[in-house]
């Protein structure tokens, strides 16, 4: 399997490389066209992390119908949640200065959650909300526990 990717990443990392090659010759970069780029927002400013390898990557898009919630839940992997559209209403149990408490996330925000507190993420709003989660963990490590009911 890792063969597999290897010769794969290869491949493309040579026809990358050709595409480049013939745009140099005629001596001219290419020109930008039809592109938009938007940097994701945090509530802490512009979005960056630091990671070491080897990373696995998962998550997905979630849908919270008006009223709807996720129950008390803790991340046990670094999360970034990015708000696609509505506002999110996290309530955390726990966490250092300006994590906990009830916080608030608009259309175009995102925040990181480092791991191991509790929070519910619930929908307030008449509208649904989305939003997506992207977990950064490491192969094999759980990403999400529920509360045990008491």
């Amino acid at each position: 399997m890792r063969t597999r990717t290897f010769v794969a990443l290869g491949v493309a990392l040579s026809v990358g490389l050709a595409g480049l090659a013939v745009r140099a010759q005629d001596g001219k970069p290419p020109e930008p066209k039809g592109i938009k780029v938007k940097g994701l927002v945090s509530s802490l400013g512009g979005f960056t992390a630091t990671v070491s390898s080897p990373v696995f990557v998962s998550g997905g898009t979630v849908e919270l119908e008006p009223g709807g919630q996720t129950g008390l839940q803790r991340f046990r992997v670094p999360t970034y949640i990015y708000v696609i559209e509505g506002v999110l209403t996290t309530q955390y149990e726990t966490g250092p200065v300006g994590i906990q408490g009830i916080q608030y996330h608009a259309t175009g925000q995102g925040f990181m959650d480092n791991g191991g507190w509790w929070h519910n993420h619930m929908n307030t709003t008449p509208k649904p909300i989305r939003y997506l989660m992207v977990h950064i963990g490491y192969p094999g490590a759980p990403t999400v526990q529920k509360a045990e009911p008491d």
